[in-house]
């Protein structure tokens, strides 16, 4: 398939979408291409390698598309829809909030994961600013608060990519989960 080609077929398949966001996406496909061409691969090559085009516009759908499109009705809501979301609205909100309660505190116990990484340097710049401003004759002390402040700094150091690590990945959890409800939505409005 050449380039034209694709660039049609994703515009067909996006067509559900507002223009901006299928202009936004057909740019960005152009461009790898182009990139890919610039690099020496063939037309054919460079738009095979972009891999299914089906799954590249269900791709961009889910990227594209609120959750709240895939969740709420595109009809006016029936009185028996009502009456159903009124008899189930405290369960519904229970689960919701406890997602939701859940998915706080693991990001609170993160957010204090660097607390206490920013907590270890400020303690040891501290202890150094502390060890060298001491103006008392104590100077075996002065060496050990300055070793044990270096020490403070290290640790600091040492867990920040961990922590970092953690972040990284309980984002990519999140979007994983994100698109996995969008895909499930998708599929169940279809």
């Amino acid at each position: 398939m050449n380039k034209s080609k694709f660039m049609s077929e994703l515009a067909i398949r996006l067509n559900t979408l507002p223009q901006h966001e299928i202009n936004k996406s057909l740019a960005y496909y152009s461009e790898i291409i182009a990139d890919r061409m610039e690099d020496g691969m063939c037309e054919e090559v460079a738009v095979s390698g972009l891999g299914d085009i089906d799954e590249i516009a269900q791709e961009i759908v889910l990227d594209a598309t609120p959750i709240s499109k895939f969740i709420l009705p595109n009809r006016p809501l029936s009185s028996s829809d009502i009456f159903f979301l009124i008899l189930c609205s405290p369960l519904i909100i229970l689960l919701i909030g406890i997602i939701f309660l859940i998915y706080l505190s693991v990001w609170l116990v993160i957010s204090a994961l660097y607390l206490v990484d920013l907590s270890f340097v400020l303690v040891g710049l501290g202890g150094i600013v502390a060890s060298i401003v001491d103006f008392s004759n104590n100077i075996p002390i002065n060496i050990l608060m300055f070793f044990a402040s270096m020490f403070s700094i290290g640790i600091g150091i040492v867990i920040y990519a961990p922590i970092k690590m953690i972040t990284k990945k309980l984002w990519g959890l999140t979007t994983s989960v994100i698109r996995y409800i969008k895909i499930k939505l998708m599929r169940k409005k279809d």
